[in-house]
Parts: structure tokens; C-alpha cells; sequence
């Protein structure tokens, strides 16, 4: 299972950016870097199987795959700011981290605001068929 595999690197890069902190500190943010990479590497691919199971909805229900799409960047764009952030932070530079995830909001807005008016388009198609 990947859960294992996720715990033993968590545990293995925890015990390596512990030691690095103690003997070369400058070493230890790298390797917590480093280790949050691998770690996302591995929600990526594990990400495939939901993506088949996004086209088989999309597919079955008749859905935009446009709506869909824009819903996937909002979440990765998200999760990257997140990470982000967090890295940041885990360097000490919580400044740096909140811009980060302001600029991730501000790239939220503007990947959703053509979905948004195309809801507002097919409201208004429906209030003007009443």
C-alpha cells in the first residue's frame, strides 16, 4: 500500500532533516525540500486513477469537461500554494508564505471567473425563458 510507503519516507526524511538540524542546519530545509518533492510526486501518480474516473463521469453525465478542467486547476493550484506556503514557512519566511498564498487566491479568481459567467449566462438564459 502507498500509505507505507508515504510513513517510511515521512519517517526516514523526519529523522534526516532532525540529525541535519543539529550538525549543518543550513542542510536540514533542503532536505525537508526535498522530501516534500518526493512526497508530491507520489500524490501525482496516484492521482491517475482519479483522473480516469473524472472522464467516466464527465463521459456518463453529459458534463462540460471545460467546468471540470477548471475545477481540477483550482484544486492543484490550491494544493501547490499550500505546499508552497508551507515550505516557506518551514524555512522561517512566513512574508514569503503569505504572499504565496495570496497570489495563489488571486490565480483562483482568475481561473474561475470564466466559469462563473458562464453560470451567470445560463441564469439569465433561464430567467428570460420565464
Amino acid at each position: 500500500m502507498t500509505i507505507f510507503k508515504i510513513v517510511g519516507l515521512v519517517l526516514a526524511a523526519l529523522t534526516a532533516v532532525l540529525v541535519l538540524r543539529a550538525y549543518r542546519p543550513e542542510l536540514a530545509v533542503q532536505a525537508a525540500i526535498a522530501a516534500g518533492v518526493v512526497l508530491l510526486l507520489i500524490a501525482v501518480t496516484e492521482l491517475s486513477g482519479v483522473m480516469d474516473m473524472i472522464d467516466a463521469i464527465v463521459a456518463k453525465y453529459g458534463l462540460s469537461s471545460e467546468h471540470i478542467k477548471v475545477v481540477l486547476k483550482v484544486i492543484g493550484i490550491a494544493y501547490l500554494a499550500q505546499f508552497a506556503a508551507q515550505t516557506c514557512r518551514d524555512a522561517n519566511e512566513g512574508a514569503i508564505a503569505s504572499k504565496v498564498e495570496l497570489v495563489g487566491r488571486i490565480l483562483i479568481i482568475t481561473v474561475a471567473v470564466p466559469v462563473v459567467f458562464s453560470i451567470l449566462d445560463v441564469l439569465g438564459t433561464l430567467l428570460n425563458a420565464l
